[in-house]
């Protein structure tokens, strides 16, 4: 090969890398490109499956840290440089889909229409969930979230049913480019045929499920975005309350609702730090006849050593008293914690330092605490949990909920300057766990998208918010209105049995290596001039 079509050969590969990693990161930057997700791995499984591509997955690595690039880029607010550094963290994740895509596909030559969506969620599982944090975020399902019909499979499968049928897509993409190149398996258009039935199943069941599911309504809860920046200042932090208690005042009529909601750290401190803070609460829950729940600090009441501090929701009684305490479990590293000990804890605070001012001192709480709540539209004692910030993105979390009996989530967060992206994704992240267990998610942002998501995934958001089509952002705003619950609500087929589906697809990934690694070793055994004598 020449020197210059090996340097052609390389612009190709990284061109193809780049284009998916670009496609992949457009639809969680901008919501109404989720189309582009249905091509979108179209130029990596090319890269990935051309015979002539030679260490395909550095090519692929290249792509992969420009879609989280893409997709972080509300870090910069840190620090520029905070989206290269996670991105480094988390691109090693995604290589497994190169190696193990190209190893099955050189030996079985089997359509991509089946390959491809086996293997994307089983790594898609292995990512989310073994990743730094468990940061369970841009599953490739979860741009679908406002496809309402076809995301009701996520019932049955979780998003990983989703992430499925769009991986599928992609790969007929390139068996159907393939087939009109006279290059494709024997049983390529079965595979088209069983694919295309699968898409048909999944539609029919969404519909029937849109109308299926009855809901009443349960509590009123009268959700508070003041549209404040949270400081770590206490000066600053507890001007941050008043100005929230006089927006509350001002905008929730006494009376009108069974809990008031205030987001993630509407106190900056912990609680019993400064006394001002449960005597406001105090008198607010007495004017405003309600329960009260308000995102915090606590501090830490188990060893490490004095000086760490969970991040909690408080829930606070209509008499003012404190009747229950959640310590958020999943927590961002080096954000709100410090993942290592050793010499690599230390490098890590210091990084943290350079990159945001400060080493994290939280520590995780232990356990999903739910909260009871009495409805006076006839639902009776209800329960609820409370997600914190980005643990609504945890599947698990929301599972553990809902098996134990939580009726609706409220998700209290503080996204801060994040950005429209980020709060968007965050709305879709709720719309899966609400389907997925068929309860609802009551989103409080400090600005960003609050509101009502209902368990067949419609959001009802703040007046303003996305009405028209248009998404409105950093917009103080209340809204009061009853949750919905779902009619003698049952632990759906995913609640009980979780993430089948993607250990049904790891198991069959495990399969097809073996396969792979058996027809390797034949052809070896089989090729001219080789000797299998022991």
């Amino acid at each position: 090969m020449s020197q210059r079509s090996l340097s052609e050969t390389v612009l190709e590969n990284l061109a193809l890398s780049l284009l998916s990693g670009i496609l992949l990161a457009l639809p969680f930057l901008m919501p109404a490109l989720w189309w582009l997700h249905y091509i979108a791995l179209v130029p990596w499984i090319v890269l990935i499956t051309r015979a002539e591509a030679r260490s395909s997955w550095l090519y692929f690595l290249v792509g992969a840290y420009t879609f989280l690039i893409m997709a972080l880029g509300a870090l910069s607010i840190f620090h520029k440089a905070v989206p290269f550094a996670v991105a480094a963290l988390y691109a090693p994740f995604l290589i497994p889909f190169a190696i193990v895509l190209r190893a099955v596909y050189r030996q079985l030559r089997w359509p991509l229409t089946l390959l491809v969506p086996v293997v994307w969620v089983s790594t898609e599982w292995l990512r989310l969930h073994f990743s730094l944090g468990e940061m369970a975020f841009f599953p490739l399902g979860s741009s679908q979230f406002n496809r309402t019909t076809l995301i009701q499979v996520a019932d049955l499968t979780g998003v990983y049913g989703v992430s499925f049928l769009v991986a599928g897509v992609n790969g007929i993409v390139v068996d159907v480019w393939r087939l009109i190149r006279a290059k494709h398996h024997a049983y390529t258009v079965a595979a088209f045929a069983s694919f295309g039935a699968l898409w048909l199943a999944v539609l029919a069941y969404g519909r029937t499920r849109e109308h299926a599911v009855r809901l009443v309504p349960g509590p009123r809860i009268a959700i508070v975005q003041p549209n404040t920046t949270h400081y770590r200042d206490l000066r600053r932090a507890f001007e941050t309350y008043e100005l929230q208690a006089s927006f509350t005042r001002a905008t929730v009529r006494p009376g009108s609702a069974d809990i008031v909601a205030w987001p993630e750290n509407a106190i900056g401190q912990p609680l019993g730090d400064d006394p001002r803070y449960m005597q406001g609460l105090k008198q607010l829950a007495h004017e405003e006849g309600a329960y009260l729940l308000v995102g915090g600090y606590a501090w830490a009441d188990s060893q490490p050593p004095a000086g760490h501090l969970h991040t909690s929701a408080y829930y606070v009684s209509p008499q003012g008293a404190i009747v229950g305490r959640y310590d958020k479990i999943h927590m961002i590293p080096y954000s709100e914690y410090m993942p290592f000990s050793g010499w690599p804890g230390r490098m890590g605070a210091a990084l943290a330092r350079a990159l945001l001012g400060y080493t994290a001192v939280g520590i995780p709480g232990a356990e999903v605490v739910r909260f009871a709540i009495r409805s006076d539209s006839g639902g009776g004692q209800l329960q609820f949990a409370v997600p914190i910030c980005f643990e609504v993105s945890s599947s698990g979390f929301a599972r553990t909920a809902a098996a134990h009996g939580a009726d609706f989530l409220v998700n209290i967060t503080s996204e801060g300057l994040l950005g429209p992206p980020m709060y968007v994704h965050m709305v879709a992240q709720s719309t899966m766990r609400a389907v997925e267990n068929r309860i609802a998610v009551v989103r409080v942002a400090n600005n960003g998208l609050s509101g009502f998501i209902d368990p067949v995934g419609r959001a009802h958001l703040i007046p303003g918010q996305g009405g028209g089509g248009r998404w409105l952002f950093r917009e103080a705003g209340m809204r009061v209105e009853r949750v919905p619950v779902t009619v003698a609500a049952k632990a759906t087929f995913y609640t009980r049995h979780g993430d089948w589906l993607a250990y049904c697809c790891i198991g069959l990934t495990f399969v097809l290596l073996g396969v792979a690694a058996l027809r390797m070793r034949s052809s070896a055994i089989s090729a001219p001039g080789t000797d299998s004598r022991p």
